[in-house]
């Protein structure tokens, strides 16, 4: 559990600087704004998360 729990949350902190970086190259926003994809980052955790649980479950 406590790795599922840190892979997903590097995978967010990823998602999160990829996604402001990707955000102010394309001209999105002209500023680093973290809250704009931070409801965007807690989806992508969970997403994360249960897809780590799943693959460990399936796993041969």
């Amino acid at each position: 559990m406590k790795q599922r729990i840190t892979g997903a949350l590097i995978a967010t902190g990823l998602y999160l600087v990829i996604a402001n970086v990707g955000n102010f190259f394309f001209g999105v926003t002209r500023r680093f704004d973290w809250t704009t994809t931070l409801w965007e980052a807690a989806f992508f955790f969970v997403f994360i998360f249960l897809l780590l649980g799943y693959r460990n479950k399936h796993k041969k």
